[in-house]
C-alpha cells in the first residue's frame, strides 16, 4: 500500500509539474505576443495620430489664413469624430482660438488606469501651422486623445490573447499528462501492484507490462532476478535448517559430553564452553565468555598459551596436561587435545579437556610400588641402583666424587622376634625419618629390606680425600642419631647401627661392584664391634680418620688455647733484621708442636681458616704492640701476616683489621699482609678495592710464593702491591748460571720495574744466598739465618742483632 501511494504521489507531482511548465510556457508566450502587440500598436497609434495630423493640418492652415470660422469648425468636427480624439482646436497665430471642438471622454475603469500606465503615450498633440513662410509658425493644430479608449481597446486584446494563450497551455497540458499516464504511469502502477503481489505469492505472477521499451526491460529483469533470488532464498532456508539441525546435534553432543570442552579464539579468550566445564571449574556457562583460559590453569599464563596455540596447525591434535583451577580455588590434573579449525573464515582452538585425577593417582601409586618401599617411604632398590648408575656417570663425565654408605641396625633381630613385626616395622619407620632428617637434600635414602638401608652422597668433593672426609661426617651424625633412645608403645628401645662405606667413581666399578663394596666395609665394621663406620678402602679409611680428628681437634684448639704465633726474621743483605713472618704452629695436647701444613688444608675447607685466621692477625698485632712498649730497633720495619684467601673474601674484612690496628694501636705501616696468586686471579675486582682500602691506612701487601701459581702480570701493575717473595722451590740449589737462576732474574727485574720489594723465601746455604745476591735480591728469609722462633726469643735475636751491628760499628 505503501508503494502505491507513494507512485501516486509521483504521479501527481509529475501532473503539477507538468501543468506548471505549460503554464508557465504559455504565459511566456502570451506575454510575448502581447508585448508585440503593444509594440505595432503604439507604432500604429502614432502613425494615425501623424496621417490625421497631416491630413488636416494644410486645410486648417487655409482656414487661418482665411480666417474661415466654418471650415475650423468643419476641420475640428471632423477630428472629433475619430473615436480616439476627444478635444480638437484650431488656434490661429494672434493665440485666438479659430474653432474648438470636444466631447465627453470614454469613463476611466482599472483596465483604462492598466492602460494608461502601461502606454504612457502623448495625450496632448500641438502641430504647428505654416501660413506664411516669412512668418513664425504661431499658429497650431491642437489635439487631445482619448487614452482611455485607446487603453480599453488594447487592454482587451491582450485579455483576450492571456486567455486563449492559457487555455490552449492547459490543453496541452492535459494531452501530455493523459500520454504519460497511458504510456508512464499506469504501466508503473501496474508493475508495483505486480511487484506487491510477488511478496505473497509462492510463484511468479504473469507479467504486467511485456512490451520492448525500458518498462518491460525493467519488469523483465525484476521477474528474473525475483525468481533467482526465491531460489537462493529457497537454498539459504534449507542450509539454515539444516545447519540448525546440525547445530543442535553439534550443540547436544557438546553438552552431553564426558569431557569438559572449551572453544576458544587463538588469544586465548573462551567463546563457548561445555555443561562439563562449567561442572569441573564450578562456573557458569555465561560467564566463561570473554575470559581468558588461563585464568583457569595452574602451568599457562596468557603469552605462553597464545605461544602454544600458535604452535597448532589445522586439523593436527595437540595433547598437553596441566592443573586446572577452578573458581573456588580446587585444582586437579587435566589431559587435554587441542585441535585447530575454521568457521566462518576465523580462526577458533577447540580443547577437550578430560580429568585426569585417577590416572595420575594411579600412575603415582604405581611409581611408588615401583620405586619405594611401602613401609617407610623411603626408595627401594630398583630406584637407588637406577640413580647411582646416573650419579657414576655424571661423576665419571665432571670428575666429582660421591660415596654409598651402607646401614644394617644392630641388634634389630632381637627387637624384632622378642617384641614382634609391629614393633619392629615402628623402629624402621622412625629410623628412615631420623636419616632423612640428616642426609642432604640432594642425597638419595633406601630401604633394601630388613634392616638394610643405603644411603646415595652424590657431588661431595672434587677430589676422593674431600668426599672421604664428607662421608665420614655424615656416618659420624647417623651414628650419634641413631643411639638416641627409640620410644615405641612404651618401649625405651636402644639400636645402633653399623655403616659401610665405598667411594665412587672408579673406573673399574660398576654400580653393583660398588654395592659391594660398601657391604664388604659394612661386614667389617660388624667383625670390629659394630656401632661405628668403616671405608671399603683401608688407606682412605686411615686418611678419612686422621682428617676427622683433625677437624675436631681444632674445633677445641682456639677454646683450649693451643695455638702460638711464631716468627721467622727477613734480613737484608747486611744481616739486619728488618722484619718477621709470622707463622702459626698448634701444639697439640697428645702429639705435640704440629706445623701448619698438617692443619691449615683442613681448616680452609673445613671453613674454621676464617676464626683460626682473625685470631692469628689480633695475636700478631697484640704482640707486636707489646714489642713497641719494650722498645724496637729502627732497622725493624714490619710485621708480616698470611691471610687465608677465605679469610680475606670475607665481606667485613676490611672493617675487622681496622678495628685491630684502632685497638692496639699499631700504625699501618708496620704491617703487611701476604696474599696468594689465586686469590688475585679469581676475585679481581673485589681484591683491588679491598687491598685500596687498607692501603689508606699504610698497610703494605705482599705475594707469597710468588711464581707457584698461574702468575699474571696484570695484577702486578693494577694493584696495589709492595713486595713479591720468591718462592723457595726456585731457591732450593739456586746456581748463578742454573735454568732456576734465569727465572729469578726474570721475577727480580720485573720487581725492579715495578719498584718492588723482592724477598727470597727458603735461603739455607750461603750459596743460594750469593746467587740471589747476584741476580739483585738483598732481602732474605729462611734456616740460614733463622728457624721459626717463639716471641720470647725472637724479640731476644732481635735486641742480640741490634747489639752486634752496634759494637761491630763501634770496633770498625
Amino acid at each position: 500500500m505503501l508503494r502505491f501511494k507513494f507512485i501516486h504521489r509521483l504521479a501527481f507531482k509529475q501532473a503539477r509539474s507538468v501543468l506548471l511548465i505549460s503554464l508557465v510556457l504559455g504565459m511566456i508566450s502570451t506575454g510575448w505576443q502581447i508585448y508585440n502587440d503593444f509594440d505595432l500598436e503604439k507604432h500604429h497609434l502614432q502613425l494615425t495620430v501623424s496621417q490625421i495630423t497631416q491630413l488636416h493640418k494644410e486645410s486648417a492652415a487655409r482656414a487661418v489664413y482665411n480666417l474661415d470660422d466654418a471650415q475650423a469648425e468643419e476641420i475640428t468636427s471632423t477630428l472629433i469624430s475619430n473615436p480616439f480624439i476627444y478635444h480638437a482646436a484650431i488656434i490661429d497665430d494672434f493665440g485666438d482660438k479659430l474653432a474648438e471642438r470636444i466631447r465627453q471622454p470614454v469613463a476611466k475603469t482599472w483596465l483604462a488606469s492598466l492602460g494608461n500606465h502601461l502606454f504612457q503615450i502623448n495625450s496632448h498633440i500641438e502641430e504647428p501651422l505654416s501660413i506664411n513662410p516669412s512668418d513664425q509658425d504661431d499658429a497650431r493644430l491642437v489635439i487631445d486623445l482619448d487614452t482611455a479608449h485607446i487603453a480599453n481597446n488594447y487592454v482587451r486584446r491582450a485579455m483576450t490573447s492571456l486567455s486563449v494563450g492559457l487555455i490552449s497551455s492547459l490543453i496541452l497540458a492535459t494531452i501530455f499528462l493523459l500520454l504519460i499516464y497511458r504510456y508512464l504511469s499506469q504501466p508503473i502502477l501496474d508493475i508495483a501492484h505486480w511487484v506487491n503481489q510477488l511478496r505473497q505469492s509462492e510463484s511468479c505472477p504473469p507479467l504486467p507490462y511485456d512490451k520492448p521499451d525500458e518498462l518491460g526491460e525493467l519488469a523483465t529483469g525484476f521477474a528474473r532476478l525475483w525468481e533467482e533470488r526465491k531460489d537462493k532464498t529457497d537454498q539459504l532456508n534449507d542450509t539454515i535448517e539444516r545447519l540448525s539441525k546440525s547445530e543442535h546435534l553439534s550443540r547436544s553432543l557438546m553438552d552431553n559430553a564426558g569431557d569438559a570442552m572449551f572453544l576458544c579464539l587463538p588469544d586465548g579468550s573462551i567463546v563457548r564452553a561445555n555443561h562439563q566445564a562449567a561442572d569441573s571449574l564450578k562456573c557458569n556457562e555465561a560467564a566463561f565468555t570473554g575470559r581468558s583460559l588461563a585464568e583457569f590453569s595452574n602451568n599457562y599464563s596468557t603469552e605462553s598459551l597464545q605461544i602454544l596455540f600458535t604452535t597448532i596447525e589445522e586439523k593436527q591434535v595437540s595433547t598437553i596436561e596441566d592443573i586446572q583451577i577452578s573458581t573456588q580455588g580446587d585444582t586437579f590434573p587435566i589431559e587435554a587435545r587441542c585441535i585447530r579449525m575454521c568457521l566462518d573464515d576465523n580462526d577458533y582452538i577447540l580443547i577437550l579437556a578430560r580429568d585426569i585425577s585417577v590416572r595420575k593417582e594411579a600412575e603415582k601409586q604405581i611409581y611408588e610400588l615401583a620405586f619405594f618401599d611401602t613401609l617407610t617411604g623411603l626408595a627401594n632398590r630398583r630406584l637407588f641402583i637406577d640413580r647411582l648408575k646416573t650419579a657414576m656417570k655424571f661423576h665419571q663425565d665432571n670428575q666429582r666424587y660421591g660415596a654409598v654408605l651402607y646401614l644394617d641396625l644392630d641388634r634389630f633381630k632381637t627387637i624384632n622376634d622378642s617384641l614382634g613385626h609391629s614393633i619392629g616395622d615402628a623402629i624402621l619407620c622412625e629410623v628412615a625419618k631420623r636419616l632423612i632428617q640428616i642426609l642432604p637434600e640432594n642425597a638419595t635414602c633406601a630401604r633394601f629390606g630388613g634392616d638394610e638401608f643405603v644411603a646415595l652422597l652424590p657431588d661431595t668433593g672434587s677430589s676422593a680425600e674431600l668426599c672421604a672426609e664428607t662421608a665420614a661426617n655424615c656416618a659420624l651424625q647417623i651414628l650419634a642419631e641413631l643411639v638416641v633412645p627409640f620410644e615405641v608403645d612404651n618401649h625405651q628401645l636402644f639400636c645402633s647401627t653399623s655403616i659401610g662405606i665405598a667411594v665412587f667413581p672408579d673406573k673399574h666399578n660398576s654400580a653393583a661392584e660398588t654395592l659391594r663394596h660398601a657391604d664388604t666395609a659394612l661386614y667389617r665394621v660388624k667383625t670390629l664391634g659394630r656401632n661405628s663406620f668403616q671405608f671399603f678402602d683401608p688407606e682412605m679409611q686411615s686418611s678419612a680418620q686422621e682428617r676427622l680428628e683433625v677437624e675436631k681437634g681444632l674445633h677445641q684448639a682456639l677454646n683450649n688455647h693451643e695455638f702460638e704465633l711464631w716468627f721467622q726474621p727477613q734480613v737484608n743483605s747486611a744481616d739486619q733484621i728488618l722484619g718477621a713472618e709470622v707463622l702459626l704452629r698448634w701444639r697439640h695436647p697428645d702429639k705435640g708442636i704440629i706445623l701448619p701444613g698438617c692443619f691449615i688444608h683442613i681448616a680452609e675447607e673445613s671453613g674454621q681458616i676464617v676464626e683460626i685466621g682473625n685470631w692469628v692477625l689480633l695475636q700478631a698485632l697484640q704482640q707486636l704492640a707489646a714489642w713497641r712498649e719494650q722498645g724496637l730497633p729502627e732497622s725493624f720495619k714490619r710485621l708480616a701476616i698470611n691471610i687465608s684467601p677465605l679469610q680475606f673474601m670475607q665481606v667485613d674484612f676490611v672493617d675487622r683489621v681496622l678495628e685491630m690496628l684502632d685497638q692496639t694501636g699499631i700504625p699501618g705501616l708496620q704491617i703487611e699482609l701476604e696474599i696468594t696468586e689465586n686469590m688475585l686471579l679469581n676475585n679481581f675486582e673485589i681484591a683491588s678495592n679491598k687491598m685500596k682500602l687498607l692501603k689508606q691506612r699504610g698497610i703494605s701487601f705482599a705475594i707469597d710464593d710468588f711464581g707457584t701459581g698461574y702468575s699474571s702480570l696484570r695484577y702486578l701493575h693494577y694493584l696495589p702491591l709492595d713486595i713479591l717473595k720468591i718462592d723457595r722451590s726456585f731457591v732450593t740449589g739456586l746456581r748463578p748460571s742454573s735454568e732456576l737462576a734465569a727465572i729469578v732474574e726474570v721475577i727480580i727485574a720485573t720487581a725492579d720495574r715495578l719498584n718492588l720489594t723482592v724477598i727470597a723465601e727458603g735461603v739455607e746455604t750461603l750459596n743460594e744466598r750469593s746467587a740471589l745476591m747476584e741476580l739483585g735480591c738483598n732481602c732474605f728469609q729462611g734456616y740460614l739465618f733463622s728457624k721459626p722462633l717463639d716471641a720470647k726469643q725472637f724479640y731476644q735475636k732481635l735486641c742480640a742483632s741490634v747489639e752486634s751491628q752496634l759494637s761491630e760499628l763501634n770496633n770498625s
